[in-house]
């Protein structure tokens, strides 16, 4: 491919997720062979390696305006403008050559909305319904004005048909399988996760009450507006632990030596924590909802819960205390499995896609 201009519209995060890890992968690839320039309006963590790319940052600074930042912001001289995720894809109202990078049409306008109403107090309702009300069209239109969508899952390729009308391409995010490595199984399940509401963290602290095996522990990775909620859960429990934020290094040894995983969000877009496990050799207990039936093999590389409560979290726990050998074997076939989704394998094919995208631009 010859060498292009590259913009990336990215929104600045307080907590690192799995759209920011895909963002910086890919424009740490993409800027090996390319001008690339990413529009943010933070400077991004230093915990990220973006490669060789520029970092501009965007007016308004402040993140409650982030959607007219983003939606007003014009970019010249550019080959392709790739859009992460909202408010970032509201990029292509005033840019005309996007591609956005979907994980999911923004589920606080859709899937999600009755489900965080239902489950927020007066401020987080009051947020969700001016979020419907002033951007719920823009969103849309942004959808319909950007050349080409990918999709992160099949899950999310079938909500942008549903809630857009638009056809999408599959990208999987993936990881670096090389950089985890297998450790020990020690007596601990590990949660990774931010903590918000759609994330169901406090029904897993909730789960250990019933286990019955009270040598396992539950360590809990992540940080957000739930927190001080389950912390409360917590301080009745002794054998759970919150470390909040923590390194990249931390996580990986925290994966490396665990007995297993737990992952249970609603209907996740895809999930990379199940993938990060298996390259640690871990199975993972989640549920049969969204990208996480397309990144654990149930009874194979980990459990499907098809009914989330705390009694049926806790039954898997107890499972895998009580059958280490067959978290080990589970953990195994998870790190075979986890192989195909080794960015190496994953960003070549997303250059190959993205060079026939401009060599049909040009025709």
């Amino acid at each position: 491919m010859e060498k292009l201009n590259i913009a990336i519209f990215e929104p600045s995060r307080k907590f690192i997720g799995g759209g920011q890890k895909v963002i910086a992968k890919l424009s740490s690839y993409l800027s090996e062979k390319n001008e690339v320039t990413i529009f943010t309006q933070d400077p991004p963590s230093k915990e990220l390696d973006f490669g060789n790319s520029k970092i501009s940052l965007i007016n308004p600074k402040a993140r409650f305006l982030a959607s007219l930042a983003f939606m007003f912001k014009r970019v010249n001289n550019f080959d392709i403008v790739i859009l992460g995720g909202f408010p970032a894809n509201l990029g292509s109202i005033r840019n005309d050559n996007c591609i956005t990078i979907c994980y999911s049409p923004t589920r606080a306008f859709y899937d999600l909305k009755e489900y965080l109403l239902k489950n927020s107090k007066f401020i987080g309702r009051f947020k969700i319904l001016a979020k419907n009300f002033f951007l719920k069209k823009i969103d849309y239109l942004a959808s319909q004005r950007t050349r080409k969508i990918f999709a992160i899952s099949k899950t999310a390729k079938t909500r942008i048909k549903k809630f857009y009308n638009r056809k999408a391409e599959i990208f999987y995010p993936g990881i670096d399988y090389n950089n985890y490595k297998i450790g020990r199984y020690e007596d601990y399940i590990l949660c990774v996760s931010r903590l918000v509401v759609a994330k169901r963290v406090d029904v897993v602290a909730k789960s250990m009450q019933y286990v019955k095996n009270k040598k396992i522990k539950l360590y809990i990775v992540g940080d957000g507006e739930k927190r001080k909620e389950i912390e409360k859960i917590a301080e009745n429990n002794r054998n759970i632990k919150i470390f909040g934020t923590v390194s990249d290094k931390k996580l990986k040894k925290l994966y490396s030596n665990c007995l297993a995983v737990i992952y249970i969000p609603i209907n996740e877009d895809w999930g990379l924590v199940p993938l990060e496990a298996g390259a640690s050799g871990k199975a993972t207990i989640g549920v049969k909802e969204g990208g996480l039936r397309e990144t654990i093999v149930d009874k194979k590389t980990g459990f499907l819960i098809k009914k989330i409560t705390p009694e049926s979290i806790a039954k898997k726990i107890d499972y895998f205390i009580n059958n280490k050998s067959i978290a080990i074997k589970m953990g195994m076939n998870a790190k075979i499995f986890s192989k195909k989704f080794d960015w190496e394998n994953i960003l070549k094919k997303f250059e190959k896609n993205l060079e026939k995208t401009m060599k049909r631009d040009k025709k």
